[in-house]
């Protein structure tokens, strides 16, 4: 064989980094394939949100979050007032003073201003205030897990433009270290069949 690489068998097939055995100055050496040596993803690819999820993040996303946390708050509290106005008449003799209490206590405000003094008032207004202390939380951490969310995919995305800019350059280093090898090589064959021991 000459001092030329010349590919002897390939035995790397698909997406192998090896790509197969070349003959270097009469030796067998094992040659990569520098063009395949960044194609294996790693990364997992996404998984489909769930339901709430996607819920959450269409609360998140919507422009009008102010209405429908407000829509919500009336719509409990009005609810809540309601009830109270038929469960305890005495203390909530109209609808605007129960809707009033319902609205302090939906909301967790609570004045006491009016407050339920009969045992099934008592129970609607704990009704009312594990109802908005349930909503106020659950809205919290879903816009909070959506943020969160929202802040790792931009981190994972920087992350990975940059582990790809590195790859890149690993690899173009690669491809020009390969391509100065095969210079010097044929640069040495040349050499060597010139010399007078040459045959």
């Amino acid at each position: 064989m000459s001092g030329l690489t010349s590919d002897v068998r390939r035995e790397g097939t698909g997406s192998s980094v090896f790509a197969g055995w070349r003959a270097v100055r009469g030796k067998l050496t094992p040659s990569l394939n520098p063009t395949l040596m960044t194609q294996d993803d790693l990364t997992q690819p996404p998984e489909k949100p769930s339901f709430i999820e996607r819920n959450v993040r269409r609360i998140a996303n919507s422009r009008s979050l102010i209405l429908g946390l407000s829509l919500t708050f009336f719509g409990s509290a009005f609810v809540g007032a309601i009830v109270m106005r038929i469960v305890d008449p005495d203390n909530f003799p109209s609808l605007g003073l129960a809707t009033w209490w319902a609205l302090q206590t939906v909301t967790t405000v609570g004045y006491g201003d009016v407050v339920p003094t009969t045992n099934a008032g008592r129970l609607i207004g704990s009704i009312e205030m594990v109802i908005g202390i349930s909503f106020i939380t659950f809205l919290t951490a879903g816009v909070t897990s959506t943020v969160i969310q929202r802040a790792n995919a931009r981190a994972q995305a920087v992350e990975r433009a940059h582990d790809e800019r590195d790859a890149k350059t690993i690899l173009d280093s690669l491809v020009e270290t390969r391509r100065a090898i095969a210079e010097l090589d044929a640069r040495l064959g040349r050499i060597e069949s010139r010399s007078p021991g040459a045959g």
